[in-house]
């Protein structure tokens, strides 16, 4: 029985350790006490979860994990200031290369994968002149700070062929790396990072064929958690489809009431979503005044949903644009934007009188030329 029971313990401890896996980590000289590790769940906006942490001595870290699934991660001693690995291996090596103001350049060894990550990221930014692109955003925003728009606009103008071309190299790119690549943990992580997150899905058809393509990936690559991520991403799109019900949206009003979607039932409601520091909602504002003087008279209305942190601020950029009509601040973690699957604002969408959604991401003169096809 004795003997039993020791075996029984040597084998929790040999499995438990053996399933587990070491991240060791160096940063050098950096000033750096305390350092985290963060799955990307979002890398496009910097969207991280925090798996652990760990202290620094004498420069040296040290992370001690149940087994994870490989993908792309973030270690830094703050969410702002970091750098990526693809996670790949049970005992993987992070040595800081390069420390600055804006992040940590990780050297890694004992990741395969994260050879392919690094390949795959230099060609795109040696292909898509991504200096001049970053050269140019930063001109952008300091235009911005300073509310200049007419260079905002120059600049805007003359970042277009930039983008443009990129975003055909890009694509070149993926295509060829995800070909050799669709049975692979990376192979995945691209498809989710470069095109589904910037994919539509505005119909339940769109819906229901992009979840037959992502069952084609090979099964090293269904293990992870991308493949989770798209299966409940995919869910909202469905829930916010057109045709389905739109769903329910409850905020303040500018007095402080409770008010819901639910309440214009009966009502072709544009749901305007907006932010007041958001340029090209505020430019937008025209066009919904447009709307709402052309269905004068009808059950017709809009509504403005802000996810503004400022009350004050978002009561008076609409007492200046003169935006008239029904509006609601979300407070802070609401999940209205989530589930209208809302990637930018201004967002734009249409409900009919029974609640159902009509049409989608509706911009200028669509907001009269649309609901003109159903309200009688």
């Amino acid at each position: 029985m004795k003997k039993g029971i020791l075996f029984l313990l040597f084998y929790v401890v040999f499995f438990e350790s053996y399933s587990q896996q070491r991240i060791e980590g160096n940063v050098g000289d950096a000033q750096i006490n305390k350092i985290y590790l963060f799955e990307v769940v979002n890398e496009f906006r910097e969207i991280y979860r925090v798996i652990d942490s760990a202290e620094v001595h004498k420069g040296n870290f040290e992370f001690v994990l149940n087994e994870m699934t490989p993908e792309l991660y973030f270690v830094g001693d703050n969410l702002k200031h970091g750098g990526y690995f693809f996670l790949d291996g049970k005992n993987v090596k992070l040595t800081a290369e390069r420390v600055t103001e804006e992040g940590i350049t990780w050297s890694v060894k004992g990741s395969p994968l994260d050879k392919l990550y690094r390949e795959f990221a230099n060609e795109l930014y040696v292909a898509t002149n991504k200096h001049i692109q970053d050269s140019l955003d930063r001109c952008f925003f300091r235009a911005r700070d300073m509310g200049d728009e007419a260079e905002m606009a120059r600049i805007k103008k003359e970042s277009i062929p930039y983008y443009t071309k990129e975003k055909e190299i890009e694509q070149a790119l993926v295509n060829k790396y995800l070909e050799k690549n669709r049975n692979n943990p990376f192979g995945i992580y691209l498809y989710y990072s470069k095109i589904f997150q910037f994919k539509n899905f505005p119909t339940l058809n769109d819906v229901d064929k992009e979840r037959a393509y992502i069952k084609t990936f090979g099964s090293k690559a269904k293990k992870t958690r991308y493949m989770t991520w798209m299966g409940e991403q995919l869910m909202i799109y469905e829930n916010c489809s057109i045709g389905h019900e739109a769903p329910e949206i409850v905020g303040k009003d500018t007095l402080g009431n409770i008010i819901r979607l639910s309440d214009l039932r009966g009502n072709y409601v544009l749901i305007d979503f907006w932010h007041s520091y958001c340029h090209w909602c505020r430019k937008e504002v025209p066009a919904l005044k447009k709307a709402l003087k052309h269905f004068e008279g009808k059950n017709f209305k809009i509504l403005g949903v802000s996810s503004d942190f400022y009350e004050e601020r978002w009561k008076k950029i609409i007492r200046e644009d003169g935006s008239f009509w029904e509006h609601m601040i979300l407070g802070r973690g609401n999940p209205a934007s989530r589930l209208y699957c809302v990637r930018a604002v201004p967002y734009i969408v249409l409900i009919g009188p029974d609640g159902k959604i009509l049409a989608k991401e509706l911009r200028g003169q669509d907001l009269i030329d649309v609901p003109d096809k159903f309200v009688k």
